[in-house]
């Protein structure tokens, strides 16, 4: 067993998260909290995973602007974000068929 400090800053938000109900107890929100820290440190000490993160970093920026500067489709149901799913998927596939097609003859 070991002895540890933790701050009043980190420990109100410890006490926070599981008075919300987020986490069960304290050991879970630290041991959440070092399996995180150890992510990052593999991020950090391997090129490919930063590269993806920095990425997927890059992507949410972009989503974020996007939504920002209004470019962006609202839906008013589940139906229509599937419709509209599936009518661009067909577009894409139609425009691959026919470079396709230009490519073969």
């Amino acid at each position: 067993m070991m002895d540890i400090e933790i701050g009043e800053k980190h420990l109100s938000h410890i006490r926070q998260l599981v008075d919300s109900g987020r986490y069960p107890s304290v050991d879970s929100v630290l041991a959440r909290a070092l399996a995180l820290l150890e992510e990052r440190d593999l991020a950090d000490t391997d090129p490919a995973i930063e590269k993806e993160l920095a990425e997927i970093r890059k992507k949410v920026m972009e989503g974020l602007d996007d939504l920002r500067n209004g470019r962006h489709t609202k839906y008013e149901t589940a139906d229509q974000l599937v419709a509209d799913i599936k009518r661009r998927a067909m577009e894409r596939r139609e425009r691959e068929s026919a470079k396709e097609r230009s490519i073969i003859g």
